[in-house]
């Protein structure tokens, strides 16, 4: 097994971007491009000797590529622009370049992404999509938005809608529409002293438009994000991944992999233990826990979990898969709580019924649905020529890429690696602002106040000019710091020492007093400096140009 890869890191300056391959080769990255990723994947692929039920892997992915682009096409000309090429047969055989994420409100280094399958498709003369990540949970409706002025910002919580059930977002609707209405005005309203002019006015209409023709909260921001997308001259086609997994091939491939659900458990565990020595990692919940297994008290053999998570439409709550194949020919799934489906799936029933079988789930509103590696497994092996992973995906699929190993001996295709770091351009707004640095001023103060009560004497007028009793101190003290710590002395030469200081300091009550007076102010301007100079704020808070130049439209 190959090491794991190094992980990458987030780039530090705002505006600095990592694109690994890059776009076009040059001088400051003149080894790797997309179109050699492109030709080493197809290779790596074109490897595979696995079979998937009575296909052939190569025939199932000529298939899943019909299936997805098909379906992304349909879905993105639902609310946009976009092209669908006549020769279906070229349109499958040109490259795939294919990212996701969640349909939430991400920062800029995460559009970035987006951008960049834009830039790598036309290079390579191929189709980008972008999966929306909507069987991902809903964790809040909330939005943290900087308010207040550089010296004193701080954050407050905007609702974008009413609070709901946690949910899967492919699950949650628009609670409260006046709400959602209105989010875009007191946002900017908010922003306005620190951001006059965000892309929020421009992009929220878009959202409150497609909002009436989309109830679902998550696609209704992802479908105005994507209209926007088009305006700046985006040629990228979407789909949800709870539409992708509803395809028959796809229900192929995931029934292939219940049916060794066994073996998938223990190469997901085993490749977590691999990580955790690679990366030297002690946790055993990171990155993520070990698949568990439960036995119950009846005669049923032990249950296995699975990556997958299941919910039904009347309790939509997300829930751990378990896994029981006791009996022949037969998979049991179950969330130990409440569900429990018997399905036709094993190694030696067809792949018609396991699709039969997934797809009957769905008509009975019971949602099974993968979790992110299971995600990008089915992307990167049977869709993408390239997938487009951010930091935090790329480092988590180095554990796809050695569970493929295990489970087909074959190496999977390799993925490209984007993100970037804007923040909010409040130097430029606040010249003078960006010139402080309250942290080095803070620490400066706290040296001072510590020289006070350490070395008073320091602080005080001239020797000559002091009162007769704190002249006697001053000389008190350096009588017996001049005394030679003796194994007798040491203790009352400390005594003596502490206690010159504590009564001259009565002498400086006043400068101490100015001097803590500074503090307050001075760790509130720290801790807004630092709230400032985030990268995690949404892009929706940047102005048009700053993103442009980000995002690789403007100035090159």
């Amino acid at each position: 097994m190959p090491p794991f890869r190094r992980i990458h890191k987030a780039p530090e300056p705002s505006g600095s971007r990592l694109i690994d391959p890059p776009i076009q080769p040059s001088v400051d990255a003149p080894v790797g491009s997309i179109e050699a990723l492109v030709d080493n994947n197809r290779l790596l692929r074109a490897a595979f000797d696995t079979r998937i039920g009575d296909l052939k892997l190569w025939e199932l992915i000529a298939a899943t590529r019909r299936e997805v682009l098909t379906v992304a096409a349909e879905y993105t000309l639902s609310y946009r622009d976009a092209e669908r090429p006549k020769d279906v047969a070229d349109w499958i055989a040109r490259p795939i370049i294919m990212g996701g994420h969640q349909p939430e409100f991400f920062h800029p280094g995460v559009w970035l992404k987006n951008s960049a399958l834009d830039a790598y498709a036309r290079a390579v003369n191929g189709t980008a999509i972008n999966l929306i990540v909507d069987t991902d949970r809903c964790v809040g409706t909330t939005v943290r938005v900087p308010v207040g002025t550089p010296r004193e910002a701080h954050l407050e919580e905007v609702a974008f809608d009413a609070p709901a059930v946690e949910m899967a977002w492919e699950e949650r609707g628009i609670v409260d529409r006046d709400v959602f209405a209105s989010f875009g005005q007191r946002v900017c309203d908010l922003l306005a002293p620190l951001e006059p002019n965000p892309i929020l006015r421009r992009w929220w209409p878009l959202a409150v438009e497609r909002s009436a023709e989309c109830p679902r909260l998550g696609l209704a921001l992802a479908q105005a994000r994507h209209a926007l997308e088009a305006r700046l001259g985006w040629e990228t086609l979407e789909l949800p991944v709870s539409e992708m997994v509803r395809l028959p091939t796809v229900m192929v491939f995931m029934g292939w992999l219940l049916a060794h659900c066994r073996q998938f458990h223990e190469a997901y565990n085993d490749s977590l233990a691999a990580f955790r020595r690679g990366h030297k990692v002690r946790g055993r919940g990171r990155p993520m826990p070990d698949l568990a297994i439960r036995v119950d008290n009846s005669a049923e053999g032990p249950w296995f979990e699975l990556p997958w998570w299941i919910w039904s439409r009347d309790d939509p709550r997300r829930r751990r898969v378990f896994a029981n194949t006791d009996t022949p020919g037969m998979l049991t799934l179950s969330d130990m709580e409440t569900l429990r489906v018997e399905l036709p799936i094993a190694p030696e029933t067809s792949p018609s019924k396991w699709v039969d079988a997934l797809s009957r789930m769905e008509e009975h509103a019971l949602r099974l649905r993968p979790r992110a590696i299971v995600t990008t497994m089915v992307a990167r092996l049977l869709v993408a020529d390239v997938f487009v992973h951010g930091i935090g995906g790329a480092a988590y699929d180095q554990l796809t890429d050695d569970i493929v190993r295990r489970l087909t001996g074959c190496d999977p295709p390799r993925h490209a690696v984007v993100s970037g770091t804007l923040r909010l351009p409040t130097d430029s707004l606040f010249p003078e602002w960006a010139k402080a640095d309250p942290a080095a001023e803070l620490a400066t103060l706290h040296r001072e106040l510590r020289d006070l009560e350490f070395h008073p004497e320091c602080h005080l007028w001239p020797f000559d000019a002091q009162p007769e009793d704190v002249r006697d101190l001053i000389t008190q003290k350096q009588r017996w710091i001049d005394t030679h710590p003796t194994a007798t002395l040491a203790r009352r030469r400390c005594r003596e020492i502490r206690a010159a200081n504590e009564r001259m300091q009565f002498h400086t009550q006043e400068l101490r007093q100015r001097l803590l007076a500074r503090v307050g102010p001075l760790a509130t301007a720290q801790r807004a400096k630092k709230l400032l100079h985030s990268r995690e704020f949404p892009w929706c808070f940047f102005p048009e140009k700053a993103l442009k130049t980000f995002l690789l439209l403007e100035n090159g």
